[in-house]
């Protein structure tokens, strides 16, 4: 029996958790068994093109606003008219969205959220925890992205232990390895907020300028609401010459085939997906040991890990890491050979699909 399975997504723009999706449907096309559709909240769709030359059905429901609340209306009736056995879904507000359309909808569908990140802004604001204890209580299972998430959240609404499981971030692993010229010397590929720290980074950069003289080239990936910011920092700091602030990139994995060092100096993460796709390139990590890191990275083995907040700390890694080229190599290659055996998106692909089928046969009894 087909099984049809519906993912809501706030949207396929550039980030961990859309980047993660879309691999994992065009990974899960090969399973005859499964009819995985995917919607979107907003048309923010970096993404899309590649879903869709895989003949995957995505519904984009353009909501206006983030709080457009007829977007529950919209959800339900999609449900209804496609009859789903399986909603899974990710991020805030979907998870909200979703928790809300689950009330107007059958007892035999089975919902699923996928916990992405250890921390988000609501959390410290206990006015928001009794929304927070409605929304995950409408979940049949919750995804964990890494052992630190699935702790963290446990922690903070109890309910949650006995139906949150762990399933590691994975990426397509390709062996083939193309050796190109560096054009950079630091790469950073993330959201442009606090939580992603590159205010240290610019710091950590200005003193490698200041302390060594050093000459470097910085290309920093990505946008958020602390780009105006930072590229103001970097001026401050007199590495804007440095520092290239380049947006969203779609193809992130030239810039890292181009780059010598991978820096993610962050405050707090789930699983970084990121820091996959570094790993599957053969690029050196430097990050720091907050959220699932610690369970990726063993420190001074296949990567480097430096305390958050550190400024100084990690310009000295830096430094190291591109005055010794073998340290790069050796690093990269240990990196790679993990990344190919734990985080490989075929293992999550079987992993995620026994997770809806044992979902599913749940629903028998209300058939």
């Amino acid at each position: 029996m087909m099984i049809k399975v519906l993912n809501i997504i706030d949207s396929l723009n550039a980030g961990g958790a859309e980047s993660l999706l879309k691999n994992f449907l065009i990974e899960a096309k090969q399973y005859d068994d499964f009819k995985i559709d995917v919607c979107l909240l907003y048309s923010k769709n970096i993404f899309k093109e590649d879903l869709e030359k895989n003949n995957i059905t995505v519904f984009d429901l353009d909501l206006k606003f983030k709080y457009d609340f007829t977007g529950i209306l919209k959800i339900v009736s999609l449900i209804r008219k496609n009859n789903y056995d399986i909603v899974h879904v990710h991020l805030f507000p979907a998870d909200l969205f979703v928790a809300i359309a689950s009330l107007f909808l059958p007892k035999s569908i089975k919902f699923i959220f996928s916990e992405h990140s250890v921390y988000n802004r609501r959390r410290s604001l206990k006015v928001y925890k009794p929304i927070d204890c409605f929304v995950y209580s409408r979940y049949d299972k919750i995804i964990c992205v890494s052992n630190q998430v699935k702790l963290v959240l446990n922690a903070y609404i109890q309910g949650t232990k006995n139906k949150s499981v762990v399933i590691k971030n994975a990426i397509p692993i390709d062996s083939n390895f193309l050796e190109i010229p560096k054009i950079y010397d630091v790469l950073f590929v993330g959201r442009l907020e606090d939580a992603k720290g590159v205010d240290v980074l610019i710091k950590a950069i200005a003193i490698l300028k200041q302390k060594f003289n050093l000459q470097i080239k910085v290309a920093i990936l990505g946008d958020g609401s602390k780009r105006v910011y930072l590229e103001n920092l970097s001026k401050q700091l007199g590495v804007d010459n440095e520092i290239a602030f380049l947006g969203v990139q779609k193809d992130v994995q030239s810039f890292m085939a181009s780059s010598k060092i991978f820096v993610l100096p962050s405050r707090w993460e789930g699983l970084p997906m990121v820091i996959l796709e570094a790993m599957a390139n053969r690029l050196p990590i430097i990050a720091t040991p907050v959220g699932g890191i610690t369970e990726i990275i063993n420190d001074g083995v296949d990567g480097i890990l430096v305390e958050p907040e550190n400024p100084e700390l990690l310009a000295d890694k830096i430094y190291l890491l591109l005055n010794n080229e073998n340290l790069r190599l050796d690093i990269s290659r240990k990196a790679f050979d993990k990344v190919k055996t734990e985080y490989c998106i075929s293992k999550f692909t079987a992993q995620m699909l026994s997770l809806y089928k044992e979902n599913f046969k749940s629903n028998e009894s209300y058939l």
